[in-house]
This record gives C-alpha cells, structure tokens and sequence, in this order.
C-alpha cells in the first residue's frame, strides 16, 4: 500500500505541473543549528556530558501548490541530527495531496504529519514555539520517527459546535538507527541487545479531536494513536526478536489570552511487548503530563516555562521494579523543570536560550560510576526561516 499511494502522490504532481500557475506554488524552509551540554549524564542519544555537543541541527525544505479550489499538493525533505539520530541524512518527511470536499470531510493521502496532540504536526517547526524541546513527556526523541508521520490514508473536517477532527490509517517507519530502537536498546541491555538490525510495521493509526470552546482562546483535545511492529536483532548467541504494540491517549487544553499562552496535557501509553527467544513478554502503561506557560514580552523577546513528568510505569512510580534488579530506582521516572527565553532578531532569526533541571534517569544514558538523578542540561538554538 506504501508504495502505491507514493506513486499516486509522484502522478499527481506530475499531471498537474503544467496547469499549475507558478504564483500558487508557495516555498519555505527552514535551518537550525543547536548546542546541548549536560552536567552528569548523556541525553538525547548524544555525548552531552563531555564539552556538549553541537550535533543538534535541522535542515528542512518543503513546496506546495494549490492546484485547484479543491486539490492541493505539498512535499518537504528534512534533513536533521541529534547525536546518533538522524546523522544528517537528507529524506522525504512528508508528501501528500489534500482534497477538499466539503468542510465536513477532506481527504488525504500520501506521508502525512501524524495527528497527536497540541503540537506534534509543528514539531519540526522551531519558530513557532518558545521552547527549544518541546516536553519530552509527551513529545520524546526516542519516538519522535514513530509518531512523526503516518504513511496512508486521512480524513479531516469540521463539525458543528467548533469541533475540528482527524484521522489517519497506514504505517509508519522505525529505523534500526533511530529513537525507538535507541530507547529499546535502553530497555534490553541486561539482554546483551544495545541495537537492532531491522524492523517492519504492520499498521499504525491516529485520530484527533479538537474543541474550539466558547470560552474565548481555550481548545480543549483528545487524540489517540498506536502502531503493531516487530523489530529484531542478532546477538552472539541467537538471534533476538522484539514484537512490540503500542497504544496511547493524551487529552489536551491550551488556553491563549492575549501574549500569555497556557498549556497542559496528560497521556498514558500501553506498551505490549514479547520476546520470543526468552519466551518473555509484558505489558506496560505508562503515565506522563505537563504544564506548560509562555508569555510574549514584546516584538523581540519571549519568555517560558513548563514542568514535564515521565514515569515509565503508572504502578511503579518509586522504581521498586528496577531496584529488585539492581538498578537504580530513578530509572522509573524523569521529571524535567525547563526555563526558556526567546529572542526574534528578526522575521527570519530566533535565538532561544534554555536550561533543564531533572530529576530522574528513564531513557537516559546515564553514568553508572555516578547515578545522580539530579542533573542539569543547557540548550541553544538559532532558527533561520524563509
């Protein structure tokens, strides 16, 4: 199916480029470079902690053409790094083309920015928030690829009573060098496994519903997603299969009046995973939540907040599970304290400055000689947009 609805995409292009009037093509994009550095431990998949890193960028382009009243077409390759992720590897994040048919029902097909929460179909786009990370509660790196894009097909609209919908039904991909195979090799190192070698996704899918209230600047949202994948690798003495599905739900409300936005969102993720060549399996839901604050100063300066907590398990929040095998209980949680400032040098420059103080080592490379749960990270970003 991937691949048929990609070249039904490529002919769409293609039949339309001779009508399409050349004022209707609209071309953006976008280049940021970053910095990161932590006190302690390494975060992010990225050697923070030794002199920080600048491996922390992203490159993304994207063209779009409203082809007729009705039918609209877009693309948009992306090329970013973040430590061992991405490695600046130059790909097509998404296509699609947009039908129109009513305001009740669009139709989308294509590689489409996955429907989740407030903020993942913008994540990528740094101007258009505060924060240099978005809360990694509910927006983390390491299943930033499998919640990113959907490949397949989509339905979206509007309803009486303020109400905006979504829905997405295909696949997704998880590479072997990416999060999701990074925060696995996290969770399986007792195995021998740091790393996986392939993956396949059997089906993923999305929904999301957004309430524009009668309470002027408040939305109020719901959405859900999951995806069914198997992910494998070879160690020294057999070969080691990981069949993984996931289920989450977050509710959303974001509150703007005037230059002071709030924010707040609570998910909790069910993750069922086997192991066939131990015969092991388990099922585990997680619980995350933020709060989150952002105030427009002036013209030129921003400023922001939020409180961001992460437990891997909504049953074991002390750790009590991670310490019967010998591993520090702090494993279990990570609670992150963020402060950012914002400065608009221009329409086409931000500069954002930003400082983390954790509490909890869940999905961090953390340093075993010294397993403080309390460290401290600094970001820097600059954003050039066209």
């Amino acid at each position: 199916m991937k691949k048929f609805i990609m070249a039904a995409i490529f002919l769409c292009f293609a039949s339309n480029a001779a009508a399409v009037d050349m004022a209707s093509v609209q071309l953006h994009g976008f280049l940021s470079q970053g910095y990161l550095k932590t006190d302690t431990h390494d975060a992010l998949f990225a050697e923070t902690s030794s002199g920080g890193t600048f491996e922390f960028n992203e490159f993304g382009v994207n063209v779009a053409s409203q082809v007729n009243d009705d039918l609209r077409v877009g693309m948009q390759l992306l090329s970013r790094d973040l430590g061992e992720i991405g490695n600046n590897e130059v790909e097509l994040d998404w296509a699609y083309g947009d039908y129109n048919y009513r305001n009740w029902l669009g139709i989308r097909a294509g590689k489409m920015k996955t429907p989740y929460g407030l903020y993942n179909q913008s994540r990528d786009i740094d101007a258009v928030r505060t924060s240099i990370m978005l809360p990694s509660s509910i927006y983390s790196e390491g299943y930033r690829e499998s919640l990113s894009t959907t490949i397949g097909l989509g339905a979206y609209g509007e309803l009486p009573g303020g109400v905006e919908y979504q829905v997405v039904y295909g696949t997704t991909q998880l590479k072997e060098d990416e999060g999701v195979s990074k925060t696995l090799g996290l969770l399986t190192e007792f195995f021998g496994v740091t790393e996986f070698s392939n993956s396949s996704v059997d089906w993923a899918y999305s929904g999301d519903l957004k309430w524009s209230t009668p309470v002027d600047g408040l939305t109020l949202g719901a959405s859900t997603m999951g995806y069914k994948a198997a992910i494998s690798s070879e160690i020294p003495y057999d070969d080691f299969d990981f069949n993984l599905e996931v289920k989450s739900y977050v509710g959303s409300m974001e509150y703007v009046i005037g230059d002071l936005t709030l924010a707040s969102e609570y998910q909790q993720m069910t993750i069922d995973y086997a192991i066939p060549t131990f015969g092991y399996g388990d099922e585990t839901t997680t619980e995350e939540y933020y709060f989150l604050a952002s105030y427009r100063v002036n013209e030129w300066f921003e400023m922001g907040t939020y409180y961001s907590v992460d437990y891997s398990d909504k049953d074991d929040k002390d750790g009590d599970s991670y310490k019967k095998h010998n591993h520090p209980a702090a494993r279990s949680w990570l609670k992150d304290f963020a402060l950012t400032t914002r400065f608009d040098v221009s329409d086409s420059m931000v500069v954002k400055l930003e400082g983390h103080l954790m509490d909890g080592l869940y999905n961090v490379d953390y340093d075993e000689s010294d397993p403080d749960d309390t460290w401290y990270m600094l970001a820097a970003k600059v954003t050039f947009s066209f």
